[in-house]
């Protein structure tokens, strides 16, 4: 009897414990400012037509933009589990699946923290890039179906042998502008219309 009510008494103890220590702790969350959301860059209802060179001949692939959402995640160092999480980040997710989903959807992460974003690129099944430095693009212009397009963003899979996705061309006026995949298929957005 003495043992269970030592038991109790512990677990009321480490109860009101973590909960003062709950109590104690201040939570800043890292929230997107200055037009940083727009690196998710489509919205709900946009579409996104994709000229397919795996068939004969050419098709159009069209993707809808089927979910956008923001929810805070863990700072690094923190995880679900602990009593007291003081740095959230804001992670914001948009999603374009093919109309058909037959081809894997197309997803913009954007994960903002107090000093920087992170953005990644995500064929789903496939692969996860991200990009290395979004201060850079890697061209500065690159021609693509007859539109020159401005800081585009050329992210090689390194395990592409894996992934089945070699390489992304992205930019963040007009997002993703080629998907290129290891047997040489490619999925390459359609020029926009003048």
């Amino acid at each position: 009897m003495k043992s269970i009510r030592l038991l109790l008494y512990l677990s009321l103890f480490g109860a009101s414990f973590s909960l003062s220590s709950c109590n104690d702790c201040e939570t800043t969350v890292a929230q997107f400012e200055n037009g940083d959301s727009n690196w998710t860059v489509y919205n709900s209802g946009d579409t996104l037509e994709m000229v397919d060179n795996g068939t004969t001949p050419d098709s159009i692939r069209v993707f809808v933009n089927t979910r956008v959402n923001s929810d805070p995640i863990p700072g690094d160092g923190f995880g679900p589990a602990d009593v007291c999480i003081e740095q959230y980040y804001t992670r914001r997710t948009s999603v374009m699946q093919h109309s058909d989903r037959r081809f894997p959807a197309l997803t913009v992460i954007a994960v903002r923290m107090p000093d920087s974003i992170r953005v990644s690129l995500v064929v789903a099944g496939k692969a996860e890039l991200p990009i290395p430095n979004i201060d850079t693009p890697d061209h500065a212009t690159y021609p693509l179906e007859g539109v020159i397009y401005s800081d585009v963003y050329d992210v090689v899979n390194p395990d592409s042998s894996a992934t089945g996705v070699s390489r992304i061309l992205f930019n963040r006026e007009y997002g993703f502008l080629q998907v290129a995949y290891l047997n040489k298929r490619t999925l390459t957005r359609l020029p926009p219309t003048p």
